[in-house]
């Protein structure tokens, strides 16, 4: 069976798919927008300057720039960016850009950056994920802060559903999940693999999600040079409890 990612990394080619965006297609922009008025209440956000890294087509971007937040949503698909310019033209305050997460240079700071929807984790050395972190610090003022939005490995790991079918106009999209054996640093690693029909036979694409748990997520930003300031276990933010909460939603500053 061809794989779509032979000659590029998975998230490279993946992500700037056509399959991607069908497949995922029904992202809830009402979720986006409850998650992002959530944080805006509830650390009582006035006028700020926010990055959205690794920002897709832009739901939670524009849902910050309609609470008046000025919001440059930067990410590495070509697709995804010109799929945001175009829906949202016209958007006050509101920008997007292409970039690596790993080595963007914006030549300016934010008064805080936004990673979400386990947008973290997809490299195969520790390295790569510090430079990630170490690459946000360097775009926030002092003061500011950062909110790594990622899932919760036990949790997660408890409720996988090791295979399913999900049809997408027309199409059908045959799909596995495993937690596999450690990277190069000893994480175990979430594998989705996505199977359909294509014109030239069957076609494949993996997904990857390194398994970081708290504890090595908090090593890495602080690391990075971050404090963690609180922990969240959902869109509401209400308190995380490893394994019992579907997400690790970590508030971090710059000092």
């Amino acid at each position: 069976m061809p794989d779509a990612h032979t000659h590029q990394p998975w998230y490279e080619e993946w992500f700037d798919d056509p399959h991607y965006h069908q497949l995922y297609g029904h992202r809830s922009k009402a979720e986006a927008k409850l998650f992002i008025e959530a944080m805006h209440q509830r650390w009582d956000w006035a006028r700020l300057s926010l990055l959205d890294l690794a920002c897709g087509k832009g739901r939670h971007a524009k849902a910050a720039a309609d609470l008046g937040h000025e919001v440059l949503g930067v990410d590495l698909s070509p697709n995804s960016i010109a799929a945001a310019k175009e829906e949202y033209a016209g958007t006050a305050n509101l920008d997007f850009a292409e970039g690596d997460m790993r080595t963007f240079e914006l030549d300016r700071t934010f008064d805080g950056v936004l990673n979400l929807f386990t947008s973290f984790g997809y490299f195969s050395t520790e390295e790569e994920h510090l430079a990630v972190l170490k690459a946000i610090h360097r775009h926030i003022k002092p003061g500011g802060f950062l909110v790594l939005d990622f899932l919760d490995v036990a949790f997660a790991q408890r409720h996988l559903v090791p295979s399913e079918s999900l049809e997408r106009s027309g199409v059908t999209y045959e799909i596995t999940r495993n937690l596999e054996p450690g990277d190069a640093n000893g994480h175990p690693t979430f594998v989705k693999r996505i199977r359909h029909q294509g014109p030239n036979g069957p076609v494949e694409h993996t997904e990857r999600v390194a398994a970081l748990g708290n504890a090595p997520l908090s090593s890495m930003l602080e690391r990075a040079g971050f404090q963690i300031l609180e922990r969240y276990g959902s869109y509401d933010l209400s308190p995380w409890e490893a394994g019992e909460t579907p997400r690790l939603i970590i508030r971090a500053s710059k000092p």
